[in-house]
């Protein structure tokens, strides 16, 4: 599956490899309870989102890395 910024957060959290990767570049991020209330969004709506506090060139990061592993 190709990372982009059309995938869901729920489709991050339900996939082992992902969640470890978001958790290794975003430290408690996967921990935070607001992220049950984003499995919906995309990752292009959590950078549209400033309550987010996750700014686009941590998104693309998180997207490369995903896509350069192969997850």
């Amino acid at each position: 599956m190709a990372v982009t910024m059309d995938t869901l957060v729920g489709e991050i959290l339900e996939n082992p490899a992902l969640c470890a990767l978001m958790e290794e570049m975003t430290p408690g991020v996967t921990k935070n309870p607001m992220m049950k209330m984003a499995k919906g969004f995309s990752l292009g709506k959590i950078v549209k989102t400033p309550a987010a506090k996750m700014p686009e060139a941590t998104i693309q990061a998180f997207i490369d890395a995903a896509n350069a592993k192969g997850l």
